[in-house]
Parts: C-alpha cells; structure tokens; sequence
C-alpha cells in the first residue's frame, strides 16, 4: 500500500494529466466551436467575393452581346454589315473573345474568316430551339476549332433575325480569364464537368476537407467550388490551445512547489493519526487518537475522537433502525391479505382484477427493496405508494381517491427511502377506513419551502386523531411504534439519516388530518433510479 505521501503525489500527477487533458479538450472544443466557424465563413465570403468577380465578368460580356444583338432591331443590318460590328468588338476587346460567330435560324454558324459548320447537334443550340423565350445560353466546357483553347460559347438570340435568317450570335470565350479569377478554385458547370479538372465532380474527405460552393447569377447552372483543409481553418486556434496549455504547465508547476511545501509540514503528524484510523478498521471501539503534535492536527484528532464517540453510537442505533426497516419492508399481514384477496378473485373469475394486484404487488416490494439503499427518488417514493394504494383500493373499495401534487422537477429528488408509505399506510387505516365519509380522498403533496429544504404531506380527509395524540406525534413521546412498523420508525430513521436536520409534524382538524415532512436537500448518486 503506497504512504499518504505517495498516494497525494500520484493523486496530484493523475488530477494534473486529467486537467490537461480536460483544459486541452474543453478548448479544442470551444475554440473549434466558435474559431472554425468565424474561419469557414470568412473563407465562404472569399468564395463568395471570386465568384461575384466571374459572375461580373460574365456579366461584362453579356451586356456587350446584348448590344450587339439588339442592333438588328435599331438598323436595317445585313449579314456582312453585322460581321463589322463583330469584328469591331473583338477587337476592341480581343482578350476577351476568341471569336464571334453568327448562327442561322436552321443551325449553321458562318465565320467571316473561317469556314461555316453545322451546331444544330450542338447542346446549346438545341436548347435555344426548346425554349424560344430564352435570351440567351451557355455552352459546357470546348475545345476551340481555331486555336484550340479551352473555350465557352455563349449563344444570344438577335433582337430581331435578319434577312438571311440569321438568329443568333455566337461568341467563343476564353477560359484563361475566368481561371485567373477562380485561381485555386473550380468551376462547375451543371453537367459534371470541371472547368481546369479531370474529374467528374468535386470529392473530398469529409473528415480532413470542406468543400465551400457559390452560385453565379449570370450561369445559373453554373457554381463555383473550393475545397479547403479544415486543418488550415484550425491553424489559428492550434497557436491559442498551446499557449493556453503553457500556462496550465506553469500553473501546475507552481502548485506542485507548493504541494511539497505543505506535505513537508503535515504528513508526518498525519501518519500518526493514518495507522490509529487502520487501527479501527480493524477493530476495536476503544482505540482513540493520541492528541499530539502541532495546534491543528490536535484539533483534528480531537475531532476524530469525539466522531469515533458518535459513529459508535450511531451504528447501534442504525442497526436497529435496520433491522425495523426490513422487517416492515416484508409486512407478513399484508402480503397474506393480499394473495388471500388475489386469490378469491382468481375463484370468482376476476382475473383482470387478481393481474392488476398481482402487477401492483411486484412494483410494491420491488420499490420496497430499493436494493438496500438508503436514499432513492421522490419518483420511485411516489410508484411503492401508488401500487400500495391501488391494492388496498381494490381490497376496500371505500377508498376514494389518491391525489399526487408534485411538480415533476422534484420527482428526481434524493429522499430517504421508505419516508411515504407507512404514512399513507397510517392515514388509510386510522383515517379515511374509520370513516363515515363515503367520498374518501388522500392527497400527495411536495414543494420546495426554501432553496435548501423539502417538504412533502399526506392529507386525509376521514377519521381525525384527537388533539391530545397529535401532542404525543410531534413531541416524540407517542411510543405505540416502536416495536412495529410505525411512525417510530420514520421519526428514527429521519434522526440517524439526515442527522437531526430533518422534522416531521401532524396536524388536524374536523375536514382533514395532514402530516409534513421538512427534509433538508442532498445531493446523493442514485444507481437505480429507474428499476428500483
């Protein structure tokens, strides 16, 4: 067995690593939380701003086609004449346009300088055909046929056809300009091809990339894609965490230092008391602390003595409490009545009635046993209850009615088991069956009296006890208990268990007896919550 030395230092490393490991995955955590999304939505917005400047680019060459196309509407113009104002805007912007060709109402596209050729299978141009009413298309990605470079052909329908049934005008775009806008980014163009890639569509690792998109207001279909290291969005917070995880190492240090300071002057006086605290654990009630050594550790093992003093006579009294708990807990008289009543039931041909006891009777003892735990929720106290009653309900059909008024965020308060039945188990067999009353009722009640404490209440409304028994109840002197099940028990338990913080109080009158319950609220880990 390691010394309390050995076990403070291995406690320190372990609550030390923990605490890295705990800081380091709480700021991962927060700083991924909120640094990602600040990096990812600035990224988008770089995203966002190239693909407004392609969107704008397109947007340039599209207006300059609109004018060109509404020329014939302004101006008788033939063929020849409209290849000038082509040929004009080519050279006035020739870095922008490889070529502009126009296109005849039946498909073929004529070149002043270039042979003519057939586009009626082109997709663009059946597109056009499909819907008279567009303006204008945009081709998928081409090979230019004159210098052969990466092209796009944007076909724009004439405001009004000339003569010669020429219908549209057929402009050839470089590429070169927009992928010096794009630059690490791609361009998708609705038909699986990449614009400047080989494959089919964008594909990343979902957990080392984000792939960041934008449309393009002018190519509908069209949209922009940028596939990003999601470890270069945490570049920023990878710097933070470090020099955060620094300062915890300097932190921990510093507290190291003083840890050794303190064991230095107070292991070897507790080291005493440690082998008196094995001693019993071993055994012996007579075994106290030798009070020595500096102020502080006098007081502590004076302290210790005088709760070895308590702890030996508490665990009498506990054990006694004990043993009355479980001896209440399997209530002979009331199981016998029971199986007596299921089985008259089962004679008679109720058998709906004799499954529902049956049912009531599991969830009765199963709560009951609470697996020996002192503590268990208010909800599990509220179920042993219930079951409780609807058996005696079915046994005397007297019994009205059982009303619970608790709001459900309490039902998940620790509370000492057992503390509700023999309560309600008392108010039906002295109040409400010595009732004349045929319209018997009792009542559940639980809330909060103050941030710290509990109480809960049990109302009948049958037979009332005299004033001179509720006198004996809530002095202690009524003694009927103590050697069954009763409120001897309770009163008891609630002594030993919540160390006298803890108060039951009776009261009656003409319409209704009540007992309360105040309870201190504890904080205590219930295992079993749910299947108690």
């Amino acid at each position: 067995m390691y010394s309390i030395k050995k076990q403070i230092v291995w406690l320190f490393i372990l609550i030390s690593v923990t605490l890295i490991g705990t800081i380091y995955g709480a700021m991962r955590m927060e700083l991924a939380r909120n640094i990602m999304p600040i990096n990812t939505k600035m990224t988008q917005q770089m995203v966002d701003d190239r693909g407004n400047q392609i969107d704008s680019w397109f947007g340039e060459r599209l207006s300059e086609l609109r004018l060109l196309a509404n020329l014939p509407a302004q101006h008788d113009y033939n063929r020849q004449q409209l290849f000038k104002e082509t040929k004009a805007l080519t050279k006035f912007d020739k870095h922008n346009y490889v070529s502009i060709r126009l296109v005849s109402r039946d498909g073929i596209s004529y070149s002043n300088s270039h042979p003519s050729f057939s586009v009626q299978q082109r997709s663009y141009y059946r597109e056009m055909q499909r819907y008279p009413q567009r303006g204008y298309t945009v081709s998928n990605l081409l090979t230019s046929k004159e210098d052969h470079q990466s092209i796009v052909i944007i076909l724009y329908r004439l405001a009004r056809p000339l003569a010669d049934h020429t219908a549209y005008v057929a402009a050839a775009i470089p590429l070169a300009k927009v992928e010096a806008l794009a630059h690490e980014l791609s361009i998708y163009d609705g038909t699986g091809m990449l614009l400047g890639g080989d494959t089919d569509s964008p594909r990343i690792n979902p957990q080392r990339e984000l792939l960041l998109t934008t449309k393009l207001e002018q190519l509908p279909r069209w949209k922009v894609n940028y596939v990003v290291q999601k470890k270069e969005l945490r570049e920023n917070t990878q710097q933070l965490i470090r020099l955060l995880l620094i300062i915890v190492l300097v932190v921990i240090a510093l507290l190291g230092l003083l840890l050794v300071l303190l064991l230095r002057q107070i292991v070897r006086p507790i080291e005493n008391l440690t082998r008196t605290m094995n001693q019993v654990q071993i055994g012996g009630h007579d075994i106290r602390a030798v009070v020595e050594g500096p102020q502080e550790i006098q007081t502590l093992a004076t302290t210790f003595n005088q709760t070895l003093d308590r702890v030996y006579e508490n665990e009498t009294k506990y054990r006694e409490a004990t043993i009355q708990v479980l001896q209440a807990q399997i209530q002979p008289h009331f199981l016998y009545n029971t199986l007596d009543t299921i089985q008259w039931q089962i004679l008679g041909g109720d058998t709906d009635t004799a499954i529902t006891m049956i049912e009531n009777l599991s969830i009765f003892f199963r709560k009951g046993l609470n697996h020996g735990c002192e503590y268990t929720t208010l909800r599990n106290e509220i179920t042993h209850v219930q079951s409780y009653f609807k058996i005696q309900a079915i046994r005397f059909p007297k019994l009205h009615q059982l009303s619970i008024d608790i709001d459900d965020g309490l039902m998940d308060q620790p509370v000492m088991h057992f503390i509700l039945q023999p309560l309600v188990e008392n108010a039906i067999n002295h109040g409400l069956r010595c009732s004349p009353n045929g319209n018997n009722e009792l009542r559940i009640g639980g809330a909060l009296i103050s941030p710290t404490r509990l109480q809960l209440t049990v109302s009948n409304n049958g037979q009332p006890m005299s004033a001179k028994l509720v006198q004996k109840l809530n002095d202690g002197s009524y003694q009927a208990g103590k050697n069954s099940y009763g409120i001897y028990n309770i009163r008891h338990r609630l002594q030993l268990i919540y160390n006298g913080q803890a108060r039951l109080d009776f009261s009656s009158t003409r319409r209704q007896t009540t007992v309360r319950v105040i309870l201190p609220l504890v904080e205590e880990s219930i295992e079993h919550g749910g299947e108690l």
